[in-house]
């Protein structure tokens, strides 16, 4: 996979290696990073390994190979099938399944080419699953695979192991903000709608704005303390819905598009539709007002759900002895 400065990214490499070790595993976190990208909370926080190229990985190095990342299946790059379908270990002999690949489309893009090839290099796979209900459906339909629909793996550790990454940290709120009642906004495309709409909140509210951008120093746990500190979110980014949900906080998002299935997705699971609003319309600021309420009952569930195909997959194979995860 591609280490990626992200913080949704970030994020779920996190909680996955957290879930590999609660299920007793050694967890690596394996992939390649551009120049430029800040990557030092991942190496602060999970046994982490850089390459330049896949190649590089040894046969022996890693007992089970993993696909999870952020948008797996999105990005067609120079890696793209080693990133996404593990090409460069399609001869081992090892067991290999995909956890909650996101495609990040909703109209198949996949030429026949690439279907070939993926077909080809999947077949060896114990297991695939996304996070997206509609992924598995184009999977099914283009690629003839049966999939497992997984929550995104930010949704499967107690929300005490990211409480745990800031319980110590100095953030820059607290410097900026002397009252501690503020609106977290994790914008990452920024609009004169959702420019507009935190102007209300501040006037009528009269209450100040905190931002966290991609390219600051300390994204990731600036990202973690803004939301659990704040009194309510205003984002447009997936995680930043996923980690408002998870630390219980009023919030509006911004949907890139009606056909945004990851956003769609958390609407089907958590019953935010009323949250969720267009990138042209302005919601109502009561919103950040009023206490979030989600289904937890289907959230257990999936959650439940998403773990088993986990075990099955480490565990339930001829190759359960192994320990070392890619």
């Amino acid at each position: 996979m591609a280490h990626s400065q992200n913080v949704g990214n970030n994020l779920l490499k996190y909680a996955m290696y957290i879930k590999l070790k609660e299920l007793g595993f050694s967890p690596y976190i394996v992939g390649t990073i551009h120049k430029n990208h800040n990557i030092s909370f991942l190496k602060e926080v999970v046994k982490l390994k850089i390459i330049k190229n896949f190649s590089e990985i040894k046969k022996d190095e890693f007992d089970i190979l993993i696909v999870n990342s952020d948008q797996t299946w999105n990005a067609f790059t120079p890696n793209f099938y080693d990133i996404a379908f593990l090409k460069f270990a399609n001869n081992w002999c090892k067991p290999k399944f995909v956890y909650g690949a996101s495609l990040g489309f909703k109209h198949w893009v996949f030429s026949k080419k690439d279907e070939i090839i993926a077909k080809n290099l999947l077949k060896n796979f114990t297991g695939i699953s996304v996070r997206e209900i509609d992924s598995a459906k184009l999977i099914k339909t283009h690629l003839g695979f049966k999939v497992q629909y997984v929550l995104d793996p930010t949704l499967l550790i107690n929300k005490r192991y990211y409480i745990n990454l800031i319980k110590d940290y100095k953030s820059n709120i607290l410097s900026q903000i002397n009252n501690k009642k503020y609106i977290f906004a994790y914008i990452l495309k920024n609009s004169s709608n959702i420019k507009n709409y935190l102007s209300i909140i501040k006037t009528k509210l009269n209450i100040p704005i905190f931002y966290v951008t991609i390219h600051q120093k300390n994204q990731v746990k600036e990202f973690l303390y803004g939301i659990f500190h704040s009194r309510g979110v205003v984002t447009n980014s997936f995680h930043g819905t996923v980690f408002s949900i998870i630390f219980n906080k009023p919030f509006a998002t911004f949907r890139k598009r009606k056909n945004d299935n990851r956003i769609n997705n958390l609407i089907n699971i958590f019953g935010i539709k009323d949250r969720v609003v267009d990138m042209n319309s302005v919601p109502n600021i009561s919103l950040l007002k009023s206490p979030l309420i989600i289904n937890k009952s289907k959230l257990k569930s999936l959650k439940s759900v998403s773990i088993q195909y986990l075990k099955k997959h480490l565990y339930y194979n001829k190759y359960s002895q192994f320990k070392n995860i890619f």
